[in-house]
């Protein structure tokens, strides 16, 4: 018996030991300054229309030369883009909704300290919902953001993975509704 006993707490040590540092590529923090600014600007972007909502939150850290890609035909990413999709998405959904760490519905955020060439970046995988205003359909889909930080805290890239075609849906018929 103090044979299986030695055998199983070596397994338990050699199975417990970290990788080696050559296989490690960044630390993922999920309560660190970054990500808190993150979820701040979900929160924020939620509360468009509203008396919480902070028109000038992220002036001190958002790069005026923000670039990035987006999984949207047609949509570009820069300061304008960037600073303007809250009010654009209100103007075409109602009832918009995204998880947050914590909250009623899915929500991750995170970021990893990558080792160099790849710098920091800041992930949210979550729940969007909404409604659209002009059509009444029911969005719901799980979509993917990133954020890159430059080395003075300030964001520089921003990269969004979802299914435009809701949004895509809800513009068409809003320019409908407008020439009508």
């Amino acid at each position: 018996m103090k044979k299986i006993i030695l055998i199983f707490a070596t397994f338990l040590i050699v199975a417990c030991q970290q990788p080696m540092d050559n296989d490690t590529v960044g630390i993922v923090k999920m309560d660190d300054e970054k990500s808190q600014k993150i979820l701040d600007g979900i929160k924020n972007y939620m509360a468009y229309g509203t008396d919480e909502y902070d028109e000038t939150l992220g002036e001190d850290y958002i790069a005026e030369a923000i670039s990035g890609s987006s999984s949207i035909p047609g949509t570009e990413v820069n300061i304008d883009s960037y600073s303007q999709t809250a009010a654009m998405h209100h103007s075409l959904f109602e009832n918009i909704q995204m998880g947050i760490p914590g909250g009623e519905t899915l929500g991750v955020i995170q970021t990893v300290y990558y080792d160099e060439p790849y710098g920091t970046w800041s992930h949210y995988w979550g729940q969007w919902s909404a409604t659209g205003k002009i059509t009444g359909n029911e969005s719901s889909q799980f979509i993917h953001l990133n954020w890159q930080w430059d080395e003075n805290g300030n964001i520089i890239s921003h990269n969004i993975h979802v299914d435009g075609r809701d949004i895509l849906t809800e513009m068409a018929a809003a320019s409908t509704s407008a020439s009508e």
